[in-house]
């Protein structure tokens, strides 16, 4: 063997020996040579009614290494399981890019079917969204687009109280209505 090929062999054995300790070394720290994106739940509903077999839904916020950043740092997912039996949770694929949510709540109607609902705004745009997901679908409906995240609070507590959401030309003529309470006319 010529002495260019054992000196090539020696370099590749080093380094492998070295490539092999450093991921040794990041394991044992506590990193990763692959970072992942970071998943967090961040609330987690029944959905469904009770004597039909209730399915869960939740609200993963999702947060992204800077390594691979898409545009937006931090996502929300929404996952649902197959029913009672499966508790398998599966990732909604054709919702919208969310990039902000508010909290998950789950609101029986009168029929105790539970629904859940939540907020969010969207990636493109800076409207916040009230989203809904009854037992039988798959991924949440939009419900109705709002101006601020304010306004889309409000009409989740009104959902929560059991009252329908307002479109938002009703909620913003409520909202205008009650600012303007206590304004003397000008002659």
């Amino acid at each position: 063997m010529s002495q260019v090929l054992l000196g090539v062999r020696n370099l590749s054995v080093r380094i492998a020996i070295f490539v092999v300790l450093a991921a040794i070394l990041v394991w044992f720290l506590g990193g990763s040579l692959f970072p992942r994106a970071d998943r967090i739940v961040r609330g987690t509903v029944e959905i469904g009614r009770a004597g039909e077999g209730l399915a869960e839904m939740r609200l993963v916020e999702v947060v992204h290494p800077a390594s691979t950043l898409p545009s937006e740092r931090v996502t929300f997912d929404v996952e649902v399981t197959g029913g009672a039996v499966l508790k398998s949770f599966d990732r909604c694929t054709t919702l919208p890019t969310i990039v902000e949510a508010g909290s998950l709540v789950s609101v029986a109607d009168p029929s105790a079917f539970r629904t859940a609902y939540f907020v969010a705004r969207k990636a493109d745009g800076e409207t916040w969204t009230l989203f809904a997901l009854g037992g039988y679908e798959s991924c949440p409906r939009e419900i109705h687009a709002y101006a601020d995240r304010l306004e889309a609070e409000r009409q989740l507590a009104r959902v929560v109280a059991g009252l329908e959401p307002q479109a938002p030309a009703a909620a913003a003529a409520a909202r205008d209505a009650m600012l303007r309470v206590g304004d003397t006319p000008n002659p």
